[in-house]
């Protein structure tokens, strides 16, 4: 578990476009808040990271892209 700034990148194709920050308690936390971020942008996907660690990518079906 880690704690502290994490980094949701949004995506468009693999370029990031945007950076949403938050502090979240752990690596699941964070994931929920990116998929939120994900939902509510028109972006197609995000990734999120904890200092220079890989959590995860998320991405919105083809059919809501």
């Amino acid at each position: 578990m880690s704690t502290g700034g994490y980094r949701i990148y949004l995506l468009e194709g693999d370029h990031i476009v945007a950076v949403k920050v938050c502090d979240c308690t752990t690596d699941a936390d964070a994931l929920l808040k990116a998929d939120a971020v994900l939902q509510s942008s028109i972006y197609a996907a995000v990734e999120v990271w904890n200092g220079g660690r890989p959590v995860g990518i998320l991405s919105k079906p083809p059919e809501e892209r």
